[in-house]
């Protein structure tokens, strides 16, 4: 029975070492059987949920690039020209949609045959939302559960970074990105069902070093900071955190999808062993 649950975390291009970290345990006969994600993680979550394996969805990586970043062009002049317009986001989101509408079928969130959980934020009651595939079995505190939705529409809304894509407005809910909250849920794999549990997020390979002379520099360096405050409670929670190590700045940087793979295929290559020991039983019948 699979018991191995995984909690991918956000951090935007960088989100592309959960495929080599996915496709390493596959390798390794470790079969997931719980996933959640935020951001860039819940892309990944929600199409391994869908059916996707991991060499799969490398194959998809030529479709991750700059122009799933829609700039919402239109409504800055409408803003210049017309005195009180507002701009809630620098990009629509509507490529993105697009894209995992596409792949998924239209599927809705209980067409998935793999318990999954997915994190956004609600700005207007400063809680997380959960969007699954099932009804949890330890209901998390302080957080609204949603299983009537699409994936994409699931996925679009915990990607929605602040400030650069715009809110998703949601049966009265206000949801932008799950980091805000909660960018490594692995509280939400846990209440799905895992008994063991493998965290994911990613770290940069050397401190970062900027003028924050744009608004896109100031926006990831505040997610940066956040992220990481984040992390020192959370990642507590897992049986095994893995960190694989990415380039400085890869929040947009979508030349660097491969080395981020590799980097995520690499790290869990180098700590299979810890792996194993730390799920102990939930690997019975693995091959080593």
């Amino acid at each position: 029975m699979k018991h191995v649950g995984i909690a991918l975390s956000g951090g935007g291009v960088a989100g592309c070492a959960h495929l080599g970290v996915l496709y390493g345990l596959e390798k390794a006969d470790i079969s997931v059987g719980y996933i959640a994600g935020t951001s860039a993680g819940a892309i990944v979550a929600s199409l391994y949920a869908y059916g996707y394996r991991p060499k799969h969805m490398i194959k998809l990586l030529p479709l991750i690039n700059k122009e799933l970043v829609d700039y919402d062009y239109a409504s800055f002049v409408r803003a210049f020209i017309r005195r009180g317009m507002r701009v809630q986001g620098l990009a629509k989101g509507e490529r993105l949609h697009s894209l995992i509408a596409e792949i998924t079928r239209g599927a809705r969130m209980t067409d998935l045959p793999l318990p999954v959980a997915l994190i956004a934020t609600d700005l207007k009651t400063a809680r997380p939302v959960v969007f699954t595939s099932r009804p949890l079995l330890h209901p998390l505190s302080e957080a609204d559960t949603v299983t009537d939705i699409s994936v994409a529409d699931a996925v679009v809304a915990s990607c929605a970074i602040p400030v650069l894509f715009q809110p998703i407005h949601y049966r009265g809910r206000l949801l932008v990105d799950g980091g805000v909250i909660d960018n490594c849920p692995i509280s939400a794999v846990k209440a799905l069902g895992a008994k063991k549990t493998i965290a994911v997020k990613t770290r940069e390979s050397a401190p970062l070093e900027s003028s924050f002379d744009s608004l896109l520099a100031i926006v990831k360096r505040v997610m940066s900071i956040t992220l990481n405050i984040q992390a020192k409670q959370q990642l507590k929670e897992a049986d095994i955190v893995l960190q694989p190590e990415v380039a400085p700045d890869t929040l947009l940087d979508f030349t660097q999808t491969v080395a981020c793979v590799k980097s995520g295929y690499r790290h869990v290559r180098e700590r299979m062993e810890e792996i194993r020991r730390a799920m102990g039983a939930a690997l019975e019948g693995a091959t080593l």
